[in-house]
């Protein structure tokens, strides 16, 4: 007889468009802490695609801006 071992079941993975906003506002975070310019311009220039640029580069800046803060108690 074949017994089957009962897996856990996995998390869902967040939506292609979330991952790419978390990856984008890494990259801002980046260039911003290496002390360059954060532009469209500079995010092409990083292989990010002009309409991506201008789709996501809204929701990316905010959450950049979030995660940059630093909150001492």
């Amino acid at each position: 007889m074949i017994r089957y071992q009962a897996t856990p079941p996995r998390p869902p993975t967040p939506p292609c468009h979330t991952l790419l906003v978390d990856r984008m506002a890494s990259d801002m975070r980046e260039m911003a802490f290496a002390g360059q310019n954060v532009s469209t311009e500079t995010l092409v220039q990083r292989g990010w695609t002009l309409p991506t640029v201008k789709r996501l580069s809204a929701e990316a800046v905010a959450r950049a801006r979030r995660q940059s803060v630093r909150r001492v108690a």
